[in-house]
C-alpha cells in the first residue's frame, strides 16, 4: 500500500476527521454551557444508541462489504442486510423501552425514563445513514463519507453555536435538537448520495446462512468488545452519579481523536485486506497493517507526550469551567493507553481473514478484565480511577492481538517502528529528486 498510490483516499479520510476534531472543539463548548448531570444524561443516550450500532454493524452491515464485494451479490447481500439492521436496532432500543421505569430505579436516575422514549426515534432516524455509509467505506468513495459526515456535524456545530448565542446555556432538550437534527439531514442526505448502490432483491449466490455464520462471531466479539468504551458509563452511573457520568464522559470526548484515527485506519485496512485475500496478495497484506500501525503508534506517541506534559491541561481549563477539572485527570490517565490503540487494527485483519471467532476470545477476555478492575474502581468510590477500566481493555486487548499476529502471521514487534525508516527513505528520495 503505496501512500502516493492511495493519496486520495488517505486525503479524503483525513478531511473526514477533521469534521470529528472542528465538532470536538465545539462539543467543549457544549459542555461548558451544559451542567455536568446534563452531559452526564446525554451521555447516557449517546452511548447506549452508539453501542446499538455497533452491534447492528457487526450483524447486518459489515456483511455489505464482506459479501457485496462482487456485484453480482449486491441486491440479496443489501436486502438482508437491511432486514438484519431493522430488526436489530429497533427491537434493541424498543426493549429498553418496555424496562425504562425498573432500569430508572436499578441506576437511581429518574431521567433515564426520557432517555427510553428518545432512544427508540433516534435509533429510527440514523438507520438511512449507518446503511448507506456502508455502501461508500465497501467502495472507498472516501469523498462520500466525507460528505455526509460533514452535513452530520455541520448541522450541530451551527445549531451550537445558534443556542449558545441565543440562549447563553444549554439544557438536555437542547441537546436532544442539536443531535436528532444533524442525524436526520445527514440521513437524507446519504440517501441522496447511495440512491444507486440502494439496490435490493434476491439476485446472488450468497445464502442468508452463510451470512449469518460470519456475522454472528462477529456481533457477539462486537457486543462485548463495546461494552467497556460505551456502557461503562451505566457502571459508573451506578457506583457514582450523573453527574461524574458527565466529567467522565467529558474526557472521553477529548479522547476520541485516538479512537477516530483508529476507526478511520480500520475503515481503510478492512475492505483493503479483504481484496489482498481474496487475491492471495499476502505480501501486500503484511505491507499494509505494519505501515498502518507503524504510522499509528509514531504519530500517537509523539501526540500523548505533548498532551501529557501540560497541553492537555491548557486546553481543558482554556474551554470548560472549573466543575470539569476532574476530567484533565481523567484524560492524562486515558493517554497511558495510545500505545496500545494501533495494535486494534489487528482486529480487522482478523475479520478479512474470516476468524471471528478468534476475535470473539480476544474481545472476551479483554471486556472481562476492564470490567473486573472498574467494579473495582466503582467499590472504591475513588472516581480519579475511573478510566482504568477503559486503559485495562485497550492494553489486555493489545496484547493478545500481537501474540495471534505473531503466531498466525509473522508480525514481528520491532516492526512497530517501520514508519521510521520508510520516513526517512521517502525524505532522502525526495531530496535526491
Amino acid at each position: 500500500m503505496k501512500l502516493q498510490d492511495n493519496i486520495g483516499l488517505v486525503s479524503w479520510t483525513a478531511f473526514d476527521k477533521v469534521t470529528y476534531i472542528l465538532y470536538g472543539v465545539i462539543s467543549l463548548l457544549q459542555m461548558k454551557y451544559l451542567e455536568p448531570d446534563n452531559l452526564g444524561l446525554f451521555a447516557l443516550l449517546i452511548n447506549l444508541h452508539t453501542w446499538i450500532f455497533i452491534i447492528s454493524d457487526s450483524l447486518a452491515l459489515q456483511n455489505i462489504i464482506q459479501f457485496g464485494v462482487e456485484h453480482e451479490n449486491r441486491k440479496i447481500v443489501n436486502l438482508y442486510s437491511l432486514i438484519l439492521l431493522i430488526i436489530l436496532t429497533l427491537g434493541s432500543s424498543f426493549l429498553f423501552y418496555l424496562f425504562r421505569y425498573p432500569l430508572s430505579g436499578l441506576f437511581d436516575e429518574a431521567r433515564i425514563v426520557d432517555v427510553a422514549e428518545y432512544l427508540t426515534i433516534l435509533v429510527l432516524l440514523t438507520i438511512p445513514r449507518m446503511y448507506c455509509l456502508k455502501f461508500l467505506f465497501r467502495d472507498h468513495r472516501m469523498s462520500g463519507v466525507f460528505a455526509v459526515n460533514a452535513s452530520f456535524f455541520g448541522v450541530m456545530i451551527a445549531l451550537t453555536i445558534y443556542y449558545i448565542l441565543a440562549f447563553k446555556e444549554l439544557n438536555f432538550m437542547d441537546m436532544i435538537v442539536i443531535y436528532f437534527s444533524g442525524t436526520i439531514i445527514s440521513s437524507i442526505h446519504s440517501l441522496i448520495i447511495t440512491r444507486k448502490e440502494f439496490i435490493l432483491g434476491f439476485v446472488g449466490k450468497v445464502k442468508f446462512k452463510e451470512m449469518l455464520r460470519f456475522s454472528f462471531p462477529l456481533m457477539f466479539s462486537a457486543t462485548v468488545y463495546s461494552l467497556p468504551k460505551q456502557l461503562d458509563i451505566f457502571v459508573i452511573q451506578y457506583f457514582f452519579s450523573t453527574s461524574s457520568v458527565g466529567i467522565y464522559y467529558s474526557a472521553k470526548n477529548l479522547f476520541r481523536f485516538f479512537d477516530e484515527a483508529i476507526s478511520a485506519a480500520q475503515s481503510l485496512v478492512y475492505p483493503a485486506a479483504v481484496r489482498h485475500i481474496r487475491r492471495n496478495n499476502l505480501d501486500q497484506l503484511s505491507d499494509l497493517y505494519t505501515k498502518a500501525i507503524s504510522f499509528i503508534f509514531i504519530a500517537f506517541i509523539a501526540v500523548a507526550f505533548i498532551l501529557e506534559f501540560g497541553l492537555s491541561e491548557f486546553l481543558i481549563k482554556l474551554f470548560l469551567p472549573a466543575k470539569y477539572n476532574l476530567s484533565i485527570d481523567h484524560f492524562n490517565l486515558m493517554l497511558f493507553a495510545t500505545p496500545f490503540l494501533p495494535f486494534l487494527i489487528f482486529s480487522s485483519v482478523i475479520n478479512a481473514f474470516g476468524n471471528p471467532k478468534v476475535l470473539l476470545k480476544i474481545v472476551n477476555i479483554s471486556t472481562l478484565c476492564s470490567f473486573i478492575v472498574l467494579f473495582f474502581v466503582g467499590l472504591s468510590k475513588n472516581d480519579f480511577l475511573i478510566p482504568l477500566g477503559l486503559m485495562t481493555n485497550y492494553f489486555v486487548f493489545a496484547v493478545i492481538s500481537y501474540y495471534w499476529a505473531n503466531r498466525e502471521i509473522g508480525y514481528k514487534f520491532k516492526q512497530i517502528f517501520r514508519a521510521v525508516g520508510d520516513s526517512y527513505y521517502f525524505l532522502t528520495k525526495k531530496k535526491k529528486s
